[in-house]
């Protein structure tokens, strides 16, 4: 049976070279010269016209089946880029995560930090962020980063571990010299956003932990939120989709935040990813009630190289991912 006729779903018998799938066969592979019986110039003519309307409906049924997946396949990548998080945490990862870097693919457009550059011990010494962030600078692309609970809000002093990570990650992508028009939001500098090819990508500080100040809490979550809304007004008619970039895997304490976003998400009416740490289990799924919103949580970085993320140009599933290892990515 021949290849392209089983790609199509055709039970044909190909030694029947009168039979129309033969003649379709003939227009697309030049199979003319092998045929073992030989038709009349009428029936050719009549079955080429046939074959011709039946591999058009054919095709359109096969295209309009085929899976969200293949069909995601086939669109073209708008923007690839590589997400981590959750590492170091382990001396080991201190000599694995610059291995990372230093292997990170050629088509990564930019990499992406999405908190917790250390273990959840109260004791955040000065010497931590500064070994991170040398480590993440020798990366060939850009860096982003964003906060985890680990090194600010978790800390035994808050207010000086913020100093730090003020210190060493504000603007840490401005290392480079890049082409994204990254902005940034006026009362919280870690919050950033660009656009690149018809996505925009938002940077939040929103991580897990403990709520060590109530109302610092609250106030940061509804200025997340007016990043988020702000920059959709912006952009919201150029883009195709939309990446936010936070620490928190989403709990109760967050409801303030993802309550009303789920809203921004269904009113916008695209697709949204939400790419987050935290938890340090792989994890796909949409939780939230607005279901254009696509949840991932990154695996630890130290259990698993950096999240590969492709997102093309297809309307309704334009984010693809390879965890790197093996493992399934959906």
């Amino acid at each position: 049976m021949s290849s392209r006729s089983t790609e199509f779903g055709l039970l044909v018998n190909l030694r029947n070279p009168c039979d129309p799938a033969v003649v379709m066969s003939e227009l697309f592979d030049a199979e003319t010269s092998k045929l073992s019986k030989p038709c009349s110039r009428q029936q050719i003519m009549i079955t080429k016209s046939f074959c011709a309307v039946r591999f058009l409906l054919l095709a359109a049924c096969w295209f309009g089946a085929v899976d969200g997946a293949n069909a995601v396949a086939d669109s073209d990548v708008q923007v690839t880029f590589y997400a981590m998080g959750d590492v170091p945490y382990a001396p080991g990862e201190d000599v694995l995560l610059p291995k990372q870097i230093e292997d990170l693919p050629g088509d990564a457009e930019f990499v992406i930090h999405v908190g917790d550059i250390k273990r959840g011990l109260p004791l955040c010494a000065e010497g931590v962020y500064t070994k991170v962030a040398g480590i993440l600078g020798k990366s060939a692309a850009p860096v982003f980063i964003i906060p985890g609970d680990n090194e600010w809000n978790d800390c035994l002093n808050p207010d000086q571990a913020w100093t730090y990570w003020d210190r060493h990650f504000m603007k840490f992508d401005e290392r480079w010299q890049h082409r994204l028009s990254v902005s940034r939001q006026k009362i919280r500098e870690e919050n950033f956003a660009f656009v690149k090819n018809g996505v925009l990508f938002v940077g939040l500080n929103i991580v897990g932990g403990r709520v060590h100040d109530e109302q610092e809490w609250k106030l940061r979550h509804a200025g997340d939120l007016d990043w988020v809304k702000s920059n959709l007004q912006r952009f919201g008619t150029e883009i195709s989709s939309l990446v936010i970039f936070g620490h928190a895997k989403p709990a109760k304490v967050h409801n303030d935040f993802f309550d009303p976003f789920s809203k921004v998400a269904e009113d916008c009416r695209k697709p949204v990813l939400y790419l987050h740490g935290d938890g340090h289990k792989w994890i796909y799924d949409r939780p939230f009630k607005a279901k254009n919103i696509l949840r991932v949580e990154v695996d630890q970085g130290g259990i698993a190289p950096p999240l590969k993320v492709m997102v093309t140009d297809h309307p309704t599933k334009p984010f693809e991912f390879d965890r790197r290892n093996g493992k399934k990515a959906s």
